[in-house]
């Protein structure tokens, strides 16, 4: 169990944290770590919103374009990251900053405001034809040679003059060169051993049936 102390109407007092609450608390930053590292990097992308020459807010997008939004919740102190979706602009209000959007991935319609958001510390974003990169790591499965990675040397065989060994391709040589007397003899003799060996197994079954 650990021990902290806390400042409760200007009075000291023992606040006892138990082993579940730690383990609450490890599972949660767990969780906000996951959420962190699945968050899409559009940090490469154009902006969506811009200022004109009297400071106003201005969308640099029209109906019809796609629009990347990153939310965050903004009434916490410490405004985590909520997502980042890719809409579809069907109605814009630029007195206002109102947006109408359609969610392609839900199928439903969805609003925001991208001179509020601008404000709350929302991203507006234009996508390109790359899209948003997801996290931080490489997707896939790495490489076994790389093209960064340095080739290394193969060794050399050298023969009893010094000069590298070329090694050909096929048969070592003088394998399959033989002669057709000497193929028949070997044929001749395989032949002789069969008969001989057949021979003997008949032989040690006429005695045993005597």
């Amino acid at each position: 169990m650990i021990y902290m102390m806390a400042n409760e109407e200007d009075a000291m007092i023992d606040e006892i944290i138990t082993n579940d609450e730690v383990d609450e608390i490890t599972r949660a930053e767990q969780l906000a770590r996951a959420k962190i590292s699945a968050k899409p990097l559009i940090d490469h992308l154009k902006d969506a919103v811009d200022t004109d020459e009297h400071g106003n807010i201005i969308l640099l997008a029209k109906v019809g374009d796609k629009i990347i939004i990153e939310r965050i919740a903004s009434i916490l102190t410490h405004k985590p990251w909520l997502d980042t979706k890719t809409y579809i602009i069907t109605n814009v209000d630029r007195l206002t900053g109102d947006l109408i959007l359609l969610d392609n991935d839900l199928h439903q319609q969805a609003g925001s405001n991208y001179i509020a958001g601008i404000k709350q510390g929302y991203r507006f974003k234009l996508p390109t034809s790359k899209g948003m990169s997801i996290g931080k790591r490489k997707r896939g499965r790495p490489r076994k040679n790389p093209t960064d990675a340095p080739e290394l040397a193969k060794p050399v065989q050298l023969d009893a003059a010094g000069l590298p060994i070329v090694k050909k391709r096929g048969r070592p040589a003088g394998i399959k060169n033989r002669s057709k007397d000497v193929i028949h003899a070997e044929k001749r003799a395989k032949l002789d051993l069969r008969s001989k060996r057949k021979s003997k197994s008949k032989s040690k079954v006429k005695s045993k049936s005597k």
